[in-house]
Formats: structure tokens, sequence, C-alpha cells
């Protein structure tokens, strides 16, 4: 709200809110619910223009789609096999990629509502060929409504994993679209800061402990 108040000082406006980044929003639906009624009702802002995220909770999506606003949805879903994304986001082994699927299938039945997959690219690890092909038979379950969001994976001190050179992100994105899936190479923001995607703003250098 303020920052919409300082936006009409500069004769500028908040145009898109995305609840993401902050936690997972469909772990904590009832308040980030309330925020978006909020949103839409007291700042005057379409459901189309607000998105929420989630790193997979099937039943945060399906209560989601039981809700009166049409917002837009967004997955963090960063490989597209169970066994590359059991590791880099284990609540896929809770919630597989097909039951992920059918939630987010049902969801745009529901709504009628864009849904987004984020792909954080990470160097030779999601960002192959087989990679884009399998991400583009996903995408072409919901076509046309579905979008890929390409994000280059930004550099931590003391994190040893980089992120795609963006020669390869845009080969990456070329091969998914001459497979029939859209997709948009988000720019890096924040990375001066080290508070870009993939970074922690700590300031102090990442100990790899053992996985729980």
């Amino acid at each position: 709200m303020r920052a919409s108040q300082r936006a009409r000082e500069l004769d500028r406006r908040v145009s898109n809110i995305v609840f993401m980044g902050m936690g997972e929003p469909m772990a904590n639906l009832d308040a980030v619910w309330t925020a978006t009624e909020r949103f839409h009702g007291d700042l005057g802002l379409s459901a189309r223009h607000i998105t929420i995220s989630t790193v997979g909770i099937i039943p945060g999506i399906r209560s989601l789609a039981d809700r009166p606003l049409p917002v837009n949805l967004a997955v963090s879903l960063h490989a597209a096999n169970d066994t590359l994304r059991d590791e880099l986001v284990p609540i896929n082994k809770r919630y597989p990629i097909a039951d992920l699927m059918d939630a987010c299938e049902d969801y745009l039945d529901a709504k009628h509502r864009r849904v987004s997959f984020e792909w954080a690219m990470i160097d030779g690890v999601n960002d192959r060929d087989s990679d884009a092909r399998e991400l583009a038979t996903l995408c072409r379950r919901l076509s046309p409504h579905a979008h890929v969001n390409l994000i280059p994976l930004n550099p931590t001190p003391g994190y040893p994993t980089t992120g795609t050179p963006l020669r390869r992100v845009e080969a990456f994105r070329d091969l998914l679209e001459s497979h029939g899936a859209n997709a948009t190479v988000r720019r890096n923001r924040g990375t001066d800061i080290d508070a870009a995607c993939g970074q922690l703003a700590a300031g102090q250098p990442v100990t790899l402990g053992r996985r729980r």
C-alpha cells in the first residue's frame, strides 16, 4: 500500500503483485488470501495482475482453485522429471510431477488463468536439451495457457552452484519454443546487493551441510 501511495506521487502505479520469495505462500494461504482480497478491493488491482507462487503444494493449489478471485498461479518447477526434481525441490517426493500437473490442469480449468513455470537455470544441471524437451512436453499439456520464466541463477559467495551462461539460456528458450512452449528470459535484478534469484543476502559464506 505504501508503494502504491509513493507511486502515485511519482505519477506511476503498482501494476502487478507476486507472492514469491518470502516463504511458501501455500503454507500460509489464509493470510495470503486476506492480503490478496485487500489488494483487489482496497488497492483496486485486478486479479489478473496478482500472482501466487508455490513450490508445488498441491492442497494449496486446489484450495486456491476454490477461491473466488481468478489470480495467476506460478509454480517453481526447475526440473521436469521426478529424479532431478526430488533433488532440487525435495517437496516433489510428496507431490510428484504427475500429480502436480493434474492440479495445475484443474486450476486452469477452474480459473482460465495462465499458469507460469519458474525455472532457475543451473549450469550443467537443468539446462540440457533433454530438460528443454521434457519441460516442453509438460507445457503442451496446458497449452496455450502455460508459460515458462527462465531465470539465470545468480552467483552466491561460498556456494559452488553456478547459473547457466546467457547464450545457453537463450538457446534453451529457443529450443522450448521450437517444441511448442512459450518462454521468457527474466531480467536479473538485485545481484549487486546479493538479493537476486538464488542468492542469500546474509553477507556470510554458505555452509553446505547434510540435507534434511
